[in-house]
């Protein structure tokens, strides 16, 4: 059973994600933002993480840049509800910084599955 993260500061967030992947097979370790990570990596392996771009504290622009050091395998995945959710320009931004895939809140369900069965199946490479 693969491991996934979901780093989000919206408990409601948090929860529907961990619900939706568990009910697809998926074992989810969920944190409010992203001052456990490190400690929440030496837990793992997790095949892939899925992280909310906006967020107090430590963002997922700060994630990102913290997986490309601590763990580069492990495919990331951003999720924004904010401003920018539809433009281009955050889509690059994030895939630049290494996201594997974008997602936009309200999350649609098969999209969320789709990107992360992409993502383990890259991280499984």
């Amino acid at each position: 059973m693969s491991r996934i993260l979901v780093i989000d500061d919206d408990a409601a967030h948090r929860e529907y994600l961990s619900v939706l992947l568990g009910r697809n097979g998926y074992a989810v370790r969920t944190l409010q933002n992203g001052r456990r990570l490190e400690a929440a990596l030496l837990e793992g392996p997790f095949a892939a993480i899925i992280t909310d771009l906006y967020m107090p504290e430590i963002d997922g622009i700060e994630i990102l840049l913290e997986m490309k050091r601590l763990a580069p395998s492990i495919p990331v995945i951003g999720v924004t509800g904010g401003s920018w959710a539809s433009t281009e320009a955050c889509n690059r931004a994030m895939t630049s910084l290494g996201a594997v895939a974008m997602l936009t809140k309200p999350l649609d369900p098969a999209a969320v599955i789709a990107a992360v069965q992409g993502a383990v199946k890259e991280g499984s490479r």
